[in-house]
């Protein structure tokens, strides 16, 4: 007799059901998107635009004044010139020789008889031609 081992093909016993499984169905998902506000790009356009505007704005201020000084200092020369002008014909008109004996009478001055020069040297005055 052939003796081969026995072998015992018996099957575990299934452990009983009491309802069936549903199939679940699973399918990817994208993540979450977080939604990004848009606020701070809009402020910083705002203030981009708003600092632009109030330079261009200071600029153009400080140009009229500019231009303000600049008049006010033209007006200013031209009158300067003008004062210059009158000064310089009152200053030929004074002296001028009949201006000059003019005020030097009214001074109480008289026209010297005779022309002298005085020497440095020994004080003595010399009268004109050396004597």
């Amino acid at each position: 007799m052939s003796a081969a081992p026995l072998r015992s093909h018996a099957r575990p016993a299934a452990a009983p059901t009491t309802a069936p499984q549903r199939a679940i169905h699973l399918h990817a998902v994208t993540a979450p998107r977080h939604a990004r506000s848009i606020a701070p790009f809009a402020w910083l356009c705002i203030g981009i635009v708003l600092a632009a505007l109030s330079s261009v704005l200071a600029l153009n201020t400080t140009m009229a004044e500019g231009a303000y000084t600049s008049r006010d200092l033209k007006i200013e020369i031209a009158q300067l010139h003008q004062q210059r002008a009158t000064a310089l014909i009152q200053l030929e008109a004074n002296a001028a020789p009949e201006a000059l004996a003019g005020r030097a009478a009214e001074l109480g001055m008289q026209p010297a008889g005779r022309i002298g020069f005085v020497t440095l040297e020994s004080g003595k005055v010399l009268e004109a031609g050396g004597r």
